[in-house]
C-alpha cells in the first residue's frame, strides 16, 4: 500500500461548486477528512472542519442559527471564527471551555468554485485564485454542474483531464464517432509554463455527430480546437472551439482521500444566452454527456497502477504528444516536491 502523499497546504485548493453553498451546511470529503461549508447573513463562504470538538459527531447533519453553527448531537453552537460560543448543557458558573473551537479555513469564490487555503487562519494566504483569461466572453452556466466520484488519486484523474489523446478511443458514445481513416498523428503542440498554471491548444480529432450539440457544433473543421489549463493544484480548464462556438469545462479534482477523487464541474459556453428554453435543453445535454463521459473515463482510469502518479522515478514511457503530462509532472515535483 502506498503511503499518504505529503501534499502542500500553503495554496488555494477548489473544493465544491458555489452554486450548491447555500445558508444551511454543506459537508464534503477533503484530504480524508470532513470539511463543511455554509454561507453566513452576507453571503460569504464560511468553511470548518466538520467534527465537532465536543465528541466527534459529524457537522453535516447540523444547522446554521443565524451566523453560528450548530452540531446536531448536543446542539454547541460555533461562530464564524470557530470557536464554541454556546453549549446548552452548561450550568451558569461553568465557562465554555477554550479549547472548545473548531478549526476554518480562509475561502474564496472565483470561475464557479468555492477555494480553501488549507493552511488554515495560521497562515495567511499568499495571492489569491489565478486568472483564466481563456474564460473571457463565456457565461458560466450553474445548470450545468455536475460530480463524479472516481475510484483513484486525484492525480491520475488531472493527468486525465489534460491528456490529449485519449478522447477517440474511450468517448466514442459520448462524444462521437471517429472516422476510420482518420490521422490520429498529434502534432507537436507548444505548453505555455507559468507560474502556478500550464496552457496548451491542440486540434480536436472527433466531432459530435448528433442531436442539437451536432447543431451547435458546425464550426469549419479547420477551426476546430481544444484547449487544457492547469492550475496548480487541482483545477483543469477543458475548452473546445467549433469555429464560432466555445464551451468550457472547469474541473475542480477533490481528493477525498488518497483512494478516491470526486470531480466537480461547471461549465461555460458563448452562446444560447438569449435562448431560455434552449439554454436549459443545452444544460440537460451537457449533464447528460458529462456523466456519459465520466464514466468512459472511470472504467479505464480507476484500472490503472500505480494509483497515484509517480513524478519522481516513474517507469511510464511518455511521448511527445504527452509534453502537457511531461509540464505538470514537472511542476508538481517542484511546486509539490513529491
Amino acid at each position: 500500500m502506498q503511503p499518504p502523499s505529503p501534499w502542500p497546504a500553503d495554496c488555494w485548493y477548489a473544493v465544491g461548486l458555489s452554486s450548491q453553498v447555500g445558508t444551511q451546511p454543506l459537508a464534503h470529503r477533503f484530504q480524508g477528512r470532513e470539511v463543511v461549508m455554509m454561507r453566513d447573513g452576507g453571503g460569504r463562504v464560511l468553511a470548518f472542519d466538520g467534527r465537532c470538538a465536543h465528541r466527534g459527531c459529524s457537522l453535516a447533519a447540523g444547522w446554521a442559527k443565524g451566523d453560528r453553527l450548530v452540531c446536531p448531537y448536543h446542539g454547541w453552537q460555533y461562530d464564524a471564527q470557530g470557536s464554541c460560543v454556546h453549549i446548552p448543557a452548561l450550568r451558569a458558573e461553568e465557562a465554555i471551555p477554550r479549547q472548545a473551537r473548531l478549526r476554518t479555513y480562509p475561502t474564496r469564490e472565483r470561475h464557479g468554485f468555492v477555494w480553501l487555503w488549507l493552511a488554515g487562519r495560521q497562515a495567511s494566504p499568499d495571492g489569491d485564485v489565478l486568472d483564466i483569461p481563456e474564460l473571457d466572453g463565456l457565461t458560466l452556466r450553474a445548470g450545468g454542474d455536475m460530480a463524479y466520484t472516481y475510484a483513484t488519486h486525484f492525480t491520475r484523474t488531472i493527468e486525465n483531464g489534460i491528456d490529449p489523446t485519449h478522447a477517440a478511443f474511450v468517448h466514442g458514445r459520448s462524444i462521437g464517432r471517429v472516422d476510420p481513416a482518420t490521422d490520429f498523428s498529434l502534432e507537436h503542440y507548444p505548453v505555455q509554463v507559468e507560474p502556478g498554471s500550464l496552457y496548451g491548444r491542440m486540434p480536436i480529432k472527433v466531432k459530435k455527430l448528433n442531436g442539437l450539440t451536432r447543431l451547435l457544433l458546425k464550426g469549419d473543421s479547420a477551426n476546430a480546437y481544444k484547449e487544457y489549463r492547469f492550475l496548480y493544484p487541482n483545477v483543469v480548464v477543458s475548452i473546445i472551439h467549433f469555429g464560432a462556438v466555445t464551451l468550457a469545462a472547469l474541473q475542480a479534482h477533490v481528493p477525498d482521500n488518497d483512494a478516491e477523487t470526486t470531480v466537480r464541474v461547471t461549465n461555460g459556453r458563448n452562446v444560447l444566452a438569449a435562448t431560455p428554453l434552449l439554454n436549459r435543453l443545452f444544460d440537460r445535454i451537457t449533464l447528460d454527456t458529462g456523466l456519459q463521459i465520466s464514466k468512459e473515463d472511470a472504467a479505464v482510469i480507476s484500472e490503472q497502477e500505480p494509483k497515484r502518479v509517480t513524478f519522481r522515478g516513474s517507469h511510464e514511457v511518455l511521448i511527445d504528444s504527452d509534453l502537457i503530462l511531461v509540464e505538470y509532472r514537472r511542476m508538481m515535483r517542484e511546486r509539490a516536491r513529491v
